[in-house]
């Protein structure tokens, strides 16, 4: 035990964390396996009691669970841990929502008193019991069953059940595997789940009212407390049976050829050097970073339209921004993205709307001035820091470029960079745009990044490198008390919230609305003028770009927002149109089975510069509102949980091609 002990207080966190992330780079999915298993479960506990959860992490170490699930929405994630240099990376650099750590990362040798008397529903460890001897087991039980609350449950990520525990050093010094059903204390349910994690068992224990042991299969993590396959523990032992042979068969290698403790170290510290080896080469290429940037834009391919260094002084701007509420209010919370990472401008609003509506973590950038070698550093520093794993680039600028060759630099293959491009080839007419997207091809041929993807369909016919299927934007997520009822009271309000370019068709919009008879008040964003002779009898409210928040007030007070526009990829506007129940008019998408979805065929038009054609559309959109607002609602939901599905589901493939 001491030896264990002095093991774990002594290891540094950073490179035990620096260790994991060469695992995972090397293809172990335990960790993966892991974080779904948990997630599951947490969202299991938190359906059956309808209200936020605390958990606590028993064995937090440097904050490889505690980064995905601080970000679960209504979870309140605390940690322990007995050593602090374990916990120092999560201390020094916590998520957002961990602060303030003090309140949430608790050290020290007795747990009890560490977390100063707090208790939480849900209580769990990831291989922290195997480095304790069998005989600290049930006392460690029933101390971690005194941190649950009265009704929660503690959840075991452990070693494969053994019919009797046996000391086995194969994975670190001095570890053990456990007979966690002979040990479970008394007037406990324990549920066990085998195969759920390739390394370990998931075991989930409950106090149960009467006395003795209860014994169950675990269903699956989203069903934790189910007891409709009870276990007598003669059955738990015979499942058992197989592992103890396992370990049998290589204690048998190991007397044949032993391996003293000083030798099984050698192996665990072998790894550990390796791994800080290479975080010290990563330094290193960061602390090189100002050569490389110099190279980088003395040889780039020029960009069309830079800013130049003095556009604004340093200080006007921030130069990066991460996780801010405008960007992660209304993410998806799909914890699967944990460890993904989008980086987008702050001032390109329609773009960072689509960034932030999608699952992962958010880094703005900005564009009005050339970021300095500093900021590149800090921005680059933080990536790292934040454990993700891939990085998605969302729309291009001379800034964006920088990032991602300095990122890739320094990171290697560490970290996928992949790119989204939010343009059409119509908009090609300008060499701006063109010359954005063929860098960023060449970006990928070069490897620079390691995936390119566009929202507009057929984009890659233009060049192989483009991958195939279309990545789709989500709606923001909203509870809903933020939606309109379907019942309320029809306003006739019309809502065009584009600006007054040729692309977004703003007149034909404006007159649509104004030939409506369905329509008295419309509302817009855009600055424009209309000579005297064609005004109408309607009014016309100009408003100020608004900010997020006022946009969807204005969508809540209208029976419909227009966005007919001439050339589209997948309007926002639309989308928070959609979240909100209020329908909105836009031009064909051609998004594949999506289009022959009810609403989408009833919301989009074909012929987007047709007064007569996009009236018709108001008229027949806020007819059906008036006639039959539930079939309307309906309707939307429907539509938003089938686009929901596909835009995860090619998400997933897209951050794994």
């Amino acid at each position: 035990m001491s030896d264990s002990l002095h093991f774990w207080k002594t290891t540094s966190g950073h490179s035990y964390r620096e260790l994991v992330r060469v695992r995972e780079g090397q293809g172990n999915a335990a960790y993966g396996q892991q974080e779904r298993v948990l997630t599951a479960l947490i969202r299991s506990e938190q359906r059956r009691l309808d209200r936020s959860l605390s958990v606590l992490e028993f064995g937090c170490g440097f904050g490889q669970h505690a980064t995905y699930l601080s970000q679960l929405s209504h979870v309140r994630y605390h940690g322990y841990d007995i050593s602090e240099s374990m916990t120092e990376p999560l201390r020094l650099e916590p998520p957002a929502s961990l602060r303030p750590v003090e309140e949430r990362i608790f050290c020290g040798d007795d747990p009890l008193t560490a977390v100063g008397g707090r208790r939480f529903d849900v209580v769990f460890s990831v291989s922290t019991l195997v480095h304790n001897p069998s005989e600290r087991i049930t006392a460690l039980l029933e101390t971690m069953g005194q941190l649950v609350l009265p009704g929660g449950m503690l959840v075991l990520v452990e070693n494969p059940l053994m019919p009797t525990s046996v000391w086995d050093p194969s994975c670190h010094p001095g570890s053990w595997l456990h007979a966690f059903a002979d040990l479970l204390p008394e007037g406990w349910d324990l549920h066990h789940g085998p195969g759920l994690v390739e390394t370990n068992d998931v075991y989930v224990l409950k106090r149960h009212a009467g006395q003795g042991r209860r014994y169950f299969h675990l269903v699956g993590p989203d069903a934790p407390r189910d007891e409709s396959q009870p276990l007598t523990l003669e059955a738990l032992h015979a499942r058992a049976m197989p592992r103890l042979l396992e370990w049998a068969a290589r204690a048998s290698k190991s007397m044949a050829a032993p391996v003293t403790s000083s030798e099984a170290k050698v192996v665990e510290l072998t790894e550990r050097l390796a791994a800080e080896s290479e975080r010290f080469a990563r330094r290193q290429r960061l602390q090189g970073l100002s050569d490389d940037l110099a190279r980088l834009r003395a040889s780039r391919v020029p960009f069309p339209d830079a800013p130049t260094p003095h556009a604004a002084p340093p200080q006007a701007v921030p130069g990066f921004i991460l996780n801010a509420s405008l960007d992660t209010r209304w993410s998806a919370d799909l914890p699967q993205f944990s460890k993904l990472m989008h980086v987008f401008h702050q001032d390109w609003h329609g773009i960072r709307a689509a960034a932030g509506y999608l699952p992962g973590q958010k880094l703005a950038i900005t564009s009005e001035r050339v970021l300095d070698e500093r900021e590149l550093r800090a921005a680059i520093e933080l990536v790292e820091r934040s454990g993700c794993r891939q990085v998605i680039l969302h729309g291009y600028s001379s800034n964006a470029r920088d990032f991602v060759v300095l990122l890739r630099r320094v990171l290697g293959s560490s970290v996928r960079i992949l790119a989204l491009w939010h343009g059409s080839s119509a908009q090609f007419h300008y060499s701006f745009e063109l010359d954005c997207f063929a860098q960023l091809i060449d970006l990928r041929r070069r490897g620079v990044i390691d995936a390119l993807a566009t929202v507009k369909p057929g984009m890659h016919l233009l060049a192989p490198e483009v991958f195939p299927k279309t990545v789709l934007n989500l709606p923001p997520r909203l509870s809903e008390a933020e939606r309109i009822a379907p019942t309320r009271r029809l306003t006739r309000a019309a809502l065009i919230p584009t600006p007054n370019d040729w692309r977004k068709n703003f007149f034909t919009n404006l007159f649509a609305c104004q030939a409506s008879s369905r329509i008295d008040d419309i509302y817009v964003t855009a600055s424009y003028r209309l000579p005297d002779v064609m005004k109408s009898r309607r009014r016309i409210h100009q408003v100020a770009r608004p900010s997020r928040t006022e946009l969807f007030d204005l969508v809540r007070r209208c029976d419909i927002v227009l966005n007919a526009s001439l050339s589209e990829c997948q309007p926002m506007t639309g989308l928070e149109a959609l979240a909100l129940r209020v329908p909105c008019v836009y031009g064909p998408l051609s998004l594949g089975e999506l289009d022959s979805h009810p609403f989408q065929k009833l919301a989009q038009v074909s012929g987007v510069d047709s007064v007569e054609v996009v009236a018709a559309a108001i008229e027949r959109m806020v007819a059906l509102r008036e006639r039959s607002p539930g079939e309307l609602t309906e309707m939307m939901v429907d539509y938003e949980r089938a686009l929901t599905f596909e835009a995860v589901k090619v998400l997933e493939e897209f951050v794994q091609s």
